[in-house]
């Protein structure tokens, strides 16, 4: 029965959604949003803390402990994984994406460092799953045909992401007012940064509520009625009032057992995952989700400092490590309050930010050669990391250490992989699963990068060059694209 309703789903349901239009430009406008927020609410607290160290006394290890607590959010992505494959995608999504706005927003309040701590663990516990619980719910919800290119343009706003970030705190952060409040003691910008942080999140979790349950969701829980009821429901938004769904009725499937046990129903949900004939696909798509995102990551949070010394060291002819290490030597805390980031810091991260998004805009074009677009970024990317100290040109060397970050084009297309391959009973719970591993390894990259670079600088670019390539072997068994004429064009039936 679930080959049977696989193959219905996948080979009649699916080609019925009904064409591109309004309805779909607005559902890409609300993951691309909540992506934004959700992005922001992660990456964007390297910023606040920095900021919020003399209101709130904090010491270098409590700032170290902040700043990678958003990663720890991700232990929870096999629940929520487990959530939207059960109770349904938008359901998830819309708990996840509002928890997280009011957690986060509540996070600006903070009096101390273990108020700050424990909010922001809850706040991105929420938060951080909407990442991918919007490349499911987007990927289903998109015609194969558009598919590739909305998770491309959706990747567009997750790397904006650090350029918004950026941006907030170039506005920000150098503002000087102290405005005294009962409990909080005053309330100064880099609060009011945490709060505009949020927003992106609130305004997504809004717009959620005009859409949509995926129909293929539905459809596989048996309600193929109301899967009838959302397509048609859609083509009305996409063709006009008076246009008709030539679609009557779908083929009934049996509704799953509702009285299974919490527990059973999780073994069902996660052992096949992890047994063939997807075992293979799961290590597949973790390896290249990890390599995607630890490589971009990574090395953007070392990004200030990294380029910081490059700069700052007098020699014209040292090779990038040497520049590098010059100046970064084993911290100790600086007992004078920051309020705001070095401004050098937030003008290279804008352009840094800013020139990465527009060139993952430009490769939108490229969208349907996924393949072979990533096995070329990873084949950039890894020959940079030999190159970047092999030369002794400053411009060259700063161009292959930016180089080195291209993966990042490719987190969309490695959740495009996980809609096409994996069915729709277990995809949330597989695409959480993948990224909740390269988040951790980005955890783990940034602490092992921070542990040899001043040492072993030559051997850790060196040693990440591997893993790199050996991505290329993982991406070049990735399935090939179908061809143009084996898709179905709803707009020629409808």
């Amino acid at each position: 029965m679930d080959i049977v309703m696989g193959l219905f789903i996948k080979k009649v349901l699916f080609p019925l959604i009904p064409g591109n239009g309004r309805y779909n430009f607005t559902l890409l406008s609300t993951c691309c949003i909540i992506m934004l927020g959700a992005v922001v609410d992660m990456l964007g607290y390297s910023l606040v803390v920095p900021a919020a160290s003399c209101d709130l006394d904090l010491s270098l290890e409590h700032s170290g402990m902040l700043t990678s607590v958003s990663f720890a959010g991700f232990i929870f992505a096999l629940p929520w994984g487990y959530t939207a494959d059960t109770k349904g995608r938008k359901k998830a999504l819309l708990i996840s994406s509002t928890a997280g706005f009011i957690l986060s927003s509540l996070t600006s309040l903070s009096t101390d460092f273990y108020m700050m701590l424990v909010l922001k663990f809850l706040a991105s516990s929420f938060s951080t799953a909407s990442i991918t619980l919007t490349i499911t719910f987007l990927g289903e919800c998109t015609p194969k045909e558009w598919r590739n290119r909305y998770m491309f343009i959706q990747n567009v706003f997750s790397l904006a992401a650090d350029f918004v970030c950026f941006a907030l705190a170039y506005f920000i952060l150098p503002l000087e007012f102290s405005v005294p409040l009962p409990l909080l003691n005053t309330y100064r910008p880099w609060r009011l940064l945490t709060l505009l942080m949020t927003f992106p999140l609130g305004i997504g979790s809004v717009m959620l509520c005009f859409l949509h349950e995926s129909p293929k969701f539905l459809a596989n829980l048996g309600e193929t009625d109301k899967a009838l009821e959302v397509l048609k429901s859609i083509h009305k938004t996409n063709n006009g009032k008076h246009s008709v769904y030539p679609v009557k009725s779908l083929m009934k499937v049996d509704k799953p057992d509702g009285t299974i046990s919490f527990w059973r129903s999780v073994i069902k949900q996660t052992v096949p995952i992890i047994k063939p004939p997807l075992l293979w696909r799961s290590l597949q798509l973790l390896l290249l989700f990890a390599i995607c995102c630890s490589t971009n990551n990574v090395f953007f949070m070392w990004f200030p400092t990294m380029v910081n010394s490059f700069f700052t060291t007098v020699s014209e002819d040292s090779r990038f490590c040497e520049k590098v290490v010059a100046n970064i030597t084993p911290s100790s805390y600086n007992e004078t309050c920051i309020d705001a980031d070095p401004i050098n810091t937030i003008y290279s991260g804008l352009l840094f930010t800013l020139f990465f998004t527009s060139f993952n805009m430009i490769i939108i074009a490229l969208s349907n050669w996924r393949r072979t677009l990533m096995i070329s970024t990873f084949i950039i990317s890894g020959v940079s990391c030999i190159l970047v100290d092999m030369v002794r040109q400053p411009a060259a060397s700063m161009v292959f250490f930016i180089a080195i970050q291209f993966t990042g084009i490719c987190i969309g297309t490695v959740g495009s992989y996980y809609v096409d391959i994996f069915p729709t009973s277990y995809r949330g719970l597989a695409t959480s699963l993948g990224m909740m591993f390269a988040r951790f390894v980005c955890l783990g990259g940034v602490n092992v990068v921070g542990a040899t670079i001043v040492d072993y600088c030559r051997i850790t670019f060196y040693g990440w060059s591997i893993f790199v390539f050996s991505g290329i072997i993982a991406a070049f068994y990735l399935p090939g694209e179908p061809k143009a004429d084996s898709i179905t064009r709803v707009d020629k039936v409808i």
